[in-house]
């Protein structure tokens, strides 16, 4: 697998929320973790802390991707020391954005609340976010395949 490969494939998932986005879709960032809290406590403040982790997780692996995908074309020396820290970092992160947006539709997580932490009942899934974590798995797999040289 060519090494600009699994970056440029990391840089798919934040590009794909936006344009869903705009269309109407709810992604990894949908209606649905606002909900969560409008059902426990009637407050949507607290619900915002699965949305950001999803959307920060997103961009940081985005902006991960694009500095990779610089480093390989532009300093490929630089590629090899701190391109492998950014290429485990990029692996764990699309990991981690798979398996907590599986979380939140399976079962829930605990929200923080004003009157301590409450758990949040599971999500419906829907077909952008659905694809947004096969995707960040393909990413994964991707990193993983291509860490050894």
């Amino acid at each position: 697998m060519p090494s600009w490969l699994p970056p440029l494939l990391a840089l798919v998932p934040v590009h794909l929320q936006g344009l869903g986005a705009t269309l109407g879709y709810q992604g990894f960032c949908g209606e649905l973790l606002a909900s969560l809290g409008r059902r426990a406590y009637g407050g949507e403040a607290e619900t915002f802390v699965y949305e950001l982790l999803l959307l920060v997780g997103l961009i940081l692996q985005g902006g991960v991707g694009y500095v990779l995908l610089f480093l390989h074309w532009a300093l490929p020396e630089a590629s090899r020391g701190v391109g492998e820290g950014l290429r485990w970092a990029s692996l764990v992160l699309a990991l981690l954005l798979a398996v907590l947006y599986g979380l939140t539709r399976l079962w829930g997580l605990p929200l923080p609340t004003p009157y301590g932490w409450a758990w949040g009942g599971p999500a419906p899934a829907d077909g952008l976010g659905l694809v947004l974590a096969l995707w960040e798995g393909l990413v994964g797999l991707a990193f993983w395949k291509g860490r050894v040289r």
